[in-house]
């Protein structure tokens, strides 16, 4: 559909969607399993722009503006909060976010050489790296479902690490997850609270909280994950960006490492006008860091998160210097175990249904679900629950 004119007012907009002809539409497949590609266009970010994308992309967008129809005009006037609005089915993949959430770790191998590394310089090189080549792997079509409180995920690396996530809060929504060595050399461990909504044509969002890998000599690296945006979603290109800063910090060798992802050229609105971003030095989805002991700058990375990050002095006694390159780096995909708990995530009936192709029966499960969770919130009020979950 086309993109409105600046000049379209919300009433016009609303009235227009009221009239919209929304026609029937089939099972939508994920189709970027593979690795994204760095971005040629000069606009950044990764692109939905194949010719199964773009199909894809008009059966969703019927759909979505079917839902804007119940919605009203209160989108594109207030925004929404999309932790706390019950979505479309056909936004979704067929599984959690504590299942997706595993795929943020599978380049493990940074993980396991910082863990074997004495250098606490070279070890917070490598958990840098690790954090900035998750960013990638949560490039998708499709937005997994919201985890129920109390579900779990358990899941297993092909070295033995294990991984066990679970929903700890409802409201906000708050994943927790314990990812474990076998032989005792390293634990990652945190919690994410997801915070998105939706604005007229495109979504804002941003996990916070804990990332905290611990090693067995007892030193730990914090770190925080920088926001994403979802543009083209009710018209024009679909794509994705991420944008912000990650802080790195080793509190017990005195270590940290400030990195700024896609940063933005200073330029006032006026200026904006007149000059081009790309004139200003600006290189889209750029990585770029500084890593400091005792408040000493020891060595600085560039990179872009689609594609490669590297140090300047470079690890293993300078002989390795591009740490991460999504083209040759291995992938280690996370297995769910066999007979993991009821709480399970993949024993959810709206995602066995989704994951069969039939989104109708999906959506009846996903708002059975969502109004279970809403009678036990009440309950747990009800009883004398203190905190809001």
């Amino acid at each position: 559909m086309d993109r409105p004119s600046s000049s379209t007012t919300s009433e016009a907009l609303v009235s227009a969607i009221q009239q919209l002809h929304v026609e029937d539409v089939s099972e939508l497949i994920d189709h970027h399993e593979d690795h994204p590609e760095e971005d040629h266009t000069g606009k950044g970010g990764y692109l939905f722009d194949s010719e199964e994308d773009k199909a894809a992309l008009k059966s969703q967008r019927a759909q979505l503006w079917s839902w804007l129809k119940r919605v009203g005009s209160s989108l594109y006037r207030d925004g929404i909060n999309l932790t706390k609005i019950s979505l479309p089915v056909c936004l979704f993949e067929p599984r959690s976010f504590l299942e997706r959430l595993t795929q943020n770790f599978e380049y493990l191998d940074l993980l396991v050489n910082a863990a074997n590394s004495t250098d606490p310089v070279e070890r917070m090189k490598y958990v840098v790296a690790f954090a900035c080549s998750g960013l990638c792997r949560q490039v998708s079509f499709h937005k997994p479902f919201n985890p129920i409180l109390g579900e779990t995920y358990q899941s297993k690396f092909s070295n033995g690490v294990e991984v066990y996530c679970e929903q700890i809060s409802h409201h906000p929504p708050i994943s927790s997850w314990q990812m474990m060595d076998p032989s005792g050399k390293f634990m990652f461990f945190g919690n994410g609270n997801w915070t998105a909504g939706i604005k007229g044509n495109h979504v804002k969002g941003r996990q916070t909280g804990i990332n905290c890998v611990q090693f067995a000599d007892g030193s730990t690296i914090n770190y925080e994950l920088p926001g994403i945006i979802v543009t083209g979603v009710l018209w024009g290109q679909r794509s994705i960006r991420y944008g912000g800063e990650m802080k790195f910090v080793d509190d017990k060798n005195g270590i940290t490492c400030d990195v700024e992802v896609d940063p933005q050229p200073h330029q006032s609105y006026i200026s904006s006008w007149f000059r081009s971003k790309k004139s200003l030095g600006y290189k889209p989805d750029l990585i770029r860091g500084t890593l400091r002991k005792q408040a000493e700058v020891v060595d600085t990375c560039t990179g872009n998160w689609l594609h490669y990050l590297e140090w300047e002095k470079g690890v293993n006694k300078g002989k390795t210097k591009c740490v991460w390159d999504i083209k040759h780096s291995m992938l280690y995909p996370c297995q769910p175990v066999d007979n993991p708990l009821e709480s399970d995530a993949r024993n959810r009936k709206d995602v066995v249904y989704l994951k069969q192709g039939d989104q109708t029966q999906s959506q009846e499960w996903k708002h059975t679900l969502e109004e279970q969770q809403r009678h036990d919130r009440k309950l747990r009020k009800d009883g004398g629950c203190k905190e809001s979950h």
